[in-house]
């Protein structure tokens, strides 16, 4: 067995628990660099507002731009993975734990829709001024969160819709 096709295997059978890790880590870094009021127009400078406990490795003006650029990606790639894994082959039959995944995926969707930047609204009267500064780094990124907001949500209610349809036929 090669190298490549073990990694390949263990991505498969841990693929809920990878594709969590990186939505987490999507989140989390992505609010804390939008908590610290950091924004695309401030790159490469360190404006660093919340304390590090340790002295890091890098230049504090390149963490926030690392964390920006990697937690975009990783909080997509995880919520698509845990939304395949969600609605890819439900059956009644396998216990497999998709349902609470679904609840996940509808819970984390509501919540980015109704808590996040409307990329519709008008950014002067956002309540909380996270959402501003969310705004703050471009409609591209507002609409990005938005949408993959309603997809989540989307793909959560319906893979929850038919896991209790399923458990209803068929309770074990």
């Amino acid at each position: 067995m090669t190298h490549a096709s073990r990694i390949t295997k263990y991505a498969k059978n841990h693929k809920v628990s990878l594709s969590l890790l990186l939505a987490v880590y999507g989140v989390v870094y992505l609010c804390s660099v939008v908590v610290a009021g950091w924004t695309m127009q401030d790159w490469g400078q360190d404006l660093t507002r919340y304390p590090l406990l340790i002295a890091p490795l890098l230049p504090p003006a390149w963490l926030n731009p690392i964390f920006f650029v990697t937690s975009i990606p990783a909080l997509i790639v995880g919520t698509l993975g845990l939304c395949i894994y969600s609605i890819r082959g439900i059956n009644p039959y396998v216990v497999d734990n998709k349902e609470h995944v679904a609840a996940l995926l509808t819970a984390s969707g509501f919540t980015s829709i109704v808590l996040g930047a409307w990329p519709l609204g008008n950014p002067v009267i956002f309540p909380w001024q996270w959402q501003k500064d969310i705004v703050s780094n471009g409609p591209v990124l507002a609409w990005l969160l938005y949408i993959l907001g309603i997809f989540t949500l989307l793909i959560g209610a319906a893979s929850l819709f038919v896991h209790s349809h399923n458990y209803r036929e068929n309770p074990s």
